[in-house]
């Protein structure tokens, strides 16, 4: 059987995993990023949780022989043909950064096992990565066509196509976050308005929920807890049934419904894949409004052939597809 390495670089931690080809998580290590210690800092951190998972893949009876590759992902703008990270919104002053060549370079230095330097090693999007994995091992086995959308403090995606993943003509596409919602709608960080970020993000989530509750005077249990407001909390108080926490998941859900309604004309997918915490809220609270916001508003073979489904491998899905990067071609 083969192997890879999968590295999902954030701005919290760095998780590094040693997977089989057919998705299994062998053994993972986290370790803090520490995202302001710098470059070479961060590199030697993703070098030596490498090392030691080699080391330990013995344990489990993987030889250096069995592992073909190491992928990475990471968020923002990725050219994976010449592994350089053009900007990362996690990472100050991260411009141009050749981070295969530097993990490579990192790993040389190892004389004990200097074989690892030889490893490829692919660099791609972290959503782009979450859509690959979901599609080989997870919600998405047996399609072709699918979107993702994950859902956290911002909105990421990803396209895959004819079961490849969708880059653009840049390497800059499936910013699906920043799909526009409404024309004139919320300031969004990236500077537009109206992008559907701006809408179902947990900072949105949490500052509409306490409007509801302040300046339109709505009676609720969350109302003693304004200051410590999680859409965790949110969604907990929704399926007790209050109902200002049920009516901010249904506005997310027609949110993410109108978003998915373009993407299902412009793309006609199989699937859309919905992850992140904030998914977590489950069929009733957000995948319901989702799916009947798609339903009113899409043409009816678009809705039809678009299946609106929860993510199924959690938070591991960017450590499983960025693995799964060296297998596909």
């Amino acid at each position: 059987m083969r192997f890879s390495i999968g590295v999902d670089l954030g701005g919290t931690n760095i998780k590094t995993g040693l997977v089989s080809e057919s998705g299994e998580i062998i053994h993972f290590i986290t370790t803090p990023t520490n995202a302001h210690s710098g470059e070479k800092a961060i590199v030697s951190r993703i070098g030596q949780a490498i090392r030691q998972l080699v080391d330990q893949g013995k344990s489990f009876s993987v030889d250096l022989k069995d592992i073909v590759g190491i992928g990475i992902g990471s968020a923002g703008l990725i050219e994976p043909k010449e592994g350089v990270v053009h900007f990362s919104p996690n990472f100050a002053g991260w411009y141009d950064i050749p981070l295969a060549d530097l993990v490579k370079a990192d790993l040389a230095h190892d004389s004990t096992n200097c074989k690892i330097s030889a490893f490829p090693i692919v660099l791609e999007n972290d959503g782009n990565a979450m859509a690959f994995g979901e599609l080989c091992h997870g919600a998405g086995v047996g399609t072709k066509n699918l979107v993702c959308l994950t859902l956290g403090t911002g909105v990421g995606g990803g396209i895959v196509i004819d079961g490849r993943i969708f880059h653009g003509s840049r390497n800059a596409g499936a910013e699906l976050g920043h799909t526009i919602i409404q024309s004139s709608g919320r300031l969004c960080g990236c500077g537009n308005y109206g992008c559907l970020e701006a809408y179902v993000g947990r900072h949105y989530i949490v500052e509409r929920t306490r409007s509801k509750i302040i300046v339109e005077g709505k009676h609720s249990s969350l109302a003693d807890n304004l200051n410590d407001l999680t859409p965790k909390m949110i969604s907990d108080a929704a399926k007790k049934g209050d109902e200002v926490a049920i009516d901010i998941f249904e506005e997310t859900g027609r949110c993410i419904g109108v978003a998915l309604t373009s993407l299902a004309h412009i793309l006609n997918p199989e699937m859309a894949i919905i992850g992140g915490g904030i998914a977590d809220a489950g069929e009733k609270l957000l995948f319901e409004p989702i799916r009947s916001e798609i339903k009113k508003r899409a043409m009816d073979t678009n809705a039809d052939s678009m299946r609106v489904v929860k993510a199924q491998l959690g938070n591991q899905a960017g450590l499983v597809g960025s693995a799964m990067l060296i297998f596909q071609d």
